[in-house]
């Protein structure tokens, strides 16, 4: 699948059986085109994220592969540009 970039900021949701941090690689697929070189560990733990939003709904933001993530407490995931 190819994909081309989306201008900034960017939300998405993702689908009910769809975990957070595949939402967030995907959210990251869309703004750059391509999938992230950068591990998403490398930015933030994976399993902790998951584990954030199976026993609630946090607003969680880190720095990944140079962009601002934000994942809401209603799942939605936002990408934008770090602030200069």
């Amino acid at each position: 699948m190819s994909y081309s970039p989306a201008e900034l900021p960017i939300q998405t949701a993702p689908s009910e059986t769809e975990s957070i941090t595949v939402a967030v690689v995907t959210a990251m697929t869309e703004v750059n085109g391509t999938k992230p070189v950068t591990p998403l560990y490398e930015a933030i733990d994976p399993d902790a994220l998951e584990n954030l939003y199976r026993h609630g709904s946090p607003e969680v933001s880190f720095e990944y592969a140079g962009y601002h993530v934000t994942v809401h407490s209603d799942r939605t995931v936002t990408v934008s540009e770090l602030n200069p």
